[in-house]
């Protein structure tokens, strides 16, 4: 028998057809879930003016973005709780408790609610000796922070004078200022009696 006579297997007969070319339409639910999108967008730019309207925005006015003028008293743009932080938290902690016997506490101590000369003083001069701090004697050393500014002085007072059970008054640079002025030491102080004197004076 010829070879090409031969019926072909049913495989070989299942072939597509060739492809052709034909216009696919858009989905009728597509085509009108676009045009509501495109309608919404366009009746929102012609009527809620966009161009016009700050409020559209994050609602600064001009005002708000004009430049603020600076403050009369350099202590209200320093962060007088940062300072604390970073240079009193380690001794006197963050809650102002101090340690026990090692360092005397800030909360409701005597000499910062005190006249505020004297705590404007310790920080400018710091102390080396026995001090007593809600009756209770401290025997060690509190470096000088006259490196701060009279701004950082007066915000770190402010700071500890306001805070957990203190209510004293805020310190101001001027006082500051004062104090640097009128200091006529160049050591800490050594003694409470040293510091009791600062008050006394007019």
């Amino acid at each position: 028998m010829n070879p090409e006579s031969r019926p072909r297997p049913n495989s070989q007969m299942r072939e597509y057809g060739d492809p052709s070319e034909r216009l696919q339409p858009i989905p009728r639910l597509a085509a009108l879930v676009t045009a509501a999108v495109i309608t919404i967008g366009v009746a929102y730019v012609f009527f809620s003016d966009p161009f016009g309207s700050y409020a559209l925005g994050d609602r600064r006015t001009l005002a708000d973005l004009a430049a603020k003028p600076a403050a009369t008293d350099g202590a209200e743009t320093v962060d007088g709780k940062a300072l604390f932080t970073a240079n009193c938290a380690a001794c006197h902690q963050d809650a102002g408790t101090g340690v026990p016997g090692v360092f005397p506490p800030l909360d409701g101590s005597e000499w910062v609610n005190a006249d505020s000369r004297i705590v404007i003083n310790i920080l400018l001069h710091g102390i080396e000796g026995e001090i007593k701090v809600k009756d209770i004697a401290y025997k060690g050393t509190m470096p000088s922070f006259a490196k701060f500014s009279d701004a950082e002085v007066a915000a770190v007072a402010t700071y500890i004078r306001s805070q957990w059970s203190n209510k004293a008054d805020s310190v101001s640079v001027d006082q500051v200022v004062g104090a640097r002025k009128a200091a006529v030491r160049t050591t800490p102080f050594t003694t409470g009696a040293e510091l009791q004197a600062l008050a006394a004076k007019p």
